[in-house]
């Protein structure tokens, strides 16, 4: 649980971490959960913190995830988001997995999607859940994991 206080010295923490990253531009901290937090940032330099296809934004995110939770001695889960991008891939997800669900229940062929990492095969799967003419499942394994979606008939 993130206590107020604690909220506090969280978000002291990012402003400085960025700080020494020389990072020109603005930073947003909110809470999501008792344990989440949303860290936005909005830079001109997001070409470098976003990296090929996010991957340097995920890395990005997963240390500060390893370097909070061990100071603070206890899990904390962070969203990093630059320049709006997450927001923006996971739009451009759910439009993905809705053309290609519609395909599927229009020619009753399954679709084999491009390999995703796992954040990104969660939006499809969730995003087609409730779809009662397909169904979808991941399969293959490390880099090549992939989502396949499956006609119901």
């Amino acid at each position: 649980m993130i206590s107020p206080e604690l909220l506090n010295q969280l978000k002291k923490f990012l402003f400085h971490f960025f700080d020494l990253a020389e990072l020109q531009g603005s930073l947003r901290v909110e809470q999501l959960s008792p344990d989440s937090l949303r860290v936005s940032i909005e830079t001109e330099e997001a070409p470098i913190l976003i990296g090929e296809k996010g991957e340097t934004l995920l890395g990005l995110q997963s240390l500060l995830r390893k370097i909070l939770s061990k100071q603070l001695n206890q899990k904390i889960f962070i969203e990093l988001d630059i320049n709006d991008y997450r927001q923006k891939k996971i739009k451009y997800l759910q439009e993905l997995a809705t053309a290609a669900a519609d395909e599927v229940a229009l020619t009753q062929t399954q679709k084999p999607l491009a390999p995703m990492e796992a954040w990104e095969r969660r939006i499809i799967h969730v995003t087609l859940a409730q779809r009662a003419d397909v169904k979808t499942e991941s399969q293959g394994q490390g880099p090549e994991r992939r989502v396949v979606i499956f006609p119901l008939s």
